[in-house]
């Protein structure tokens, strides 16, 4: 169990996009930075979103989605799948802005808790990378990879991450 500081693990220097981010400037972000996903934020700093390259999977591919399923039953048409879901899934496909693509339900970690913590949600919650936040800001990103390069260095003696 790693008990050190997010803080110490974290990447404080993981840019971050605005909301009205164009997708074409996302998707340059990621490809030049080799990012696997980016934190959004307002203009005071605070996250608002995120926004990562399976979304952008989600997006190539989501065009291709058909009309829900319905059941016709008696005289009325039943929907196997939630109309809410299906709206959401086109309006994936076709973003314009990073707010029209990020998950809106940000899942982040204090600095100050232990990984071991951070590590246990990023599993729970079935999530590659958490923003960091303190008071309320940004500080930094958390991903799966500094959570492997901890284990590395602290449970198997691997030497600096």
């Amino acid at each position: 169990m790693i008990d050190r500081p997010v803080r110490e693990l974290m990447d404080s220097s993981t840019p971050t996009v605005a909301p009205d981010t164009t997708i074409k400037d996302l998707v340059y972000l990621l490809a030049t930075k080799h990012l696997d996903g980016v934190a959004v934020v307002d203009s005071g700093n605070a996250v608002v979103g995120v926004v990562t390259a399976q979304d952008m999977l989600f997006q190539e591919v989501e065009a291709d989605e058909h009309v829900p399923y319905v059941a016709p039953f008696l005289d009325w048409m039943i929907y196997i799948q939630s109309l809410g879901s299906w709206e959401r899934h086109i309006e994936k496909a076709f973003a314009v802005t990073v707010s029209d693509l990020m998950t809106n339900d940000v899942i982040t970690a204090s600095p100050d808790e232990a990984l071991h913590e951070a590590a246990k949600r990023m599993a729970k919650d079935g999530v590659s990378q958490l923003p960091v936040v303190e008071h309320g800001a940004y500080v930094g990103m958390l991903t799966r990879g500094h959570v492997v390069a901890a284990l590395n260095r602290f449970e198997f003696g691997g030497g600096a991450a």
